[in-house]
């Protein structure tokens, strides 16, 4: 089960986040639209800098 321990403590936790952002921005204004701009911010820039490493990794095609 080492697999499954692995691979779900991320997703569940930028669900999370995303979530808590999307109830705040809900909720009310003033320092709830903050929360709500960091529950939000904070999967996407994950996700970005997560895609940005495997996009850097990759090798360059040889043209012909």
């Amino acid at each position: 089960m080492k697999l499954i321990d692995d691979t779900w403590p991320m997703p569940v936790l930028l669900g999370a986040l995303s979530l808590g952002g999307l109830a705040a921005g809900i909720f009310g204004d003033g320092a709830w639209d903050a929360l709500c701009w960091v529950g939000l911010g904070v999967p996407v820039a994950v996700t970005v800098a997560w895609l940005w490493r495997q996009w850097r990794g990759r090798e360059p095609s040889a043209r012909r």
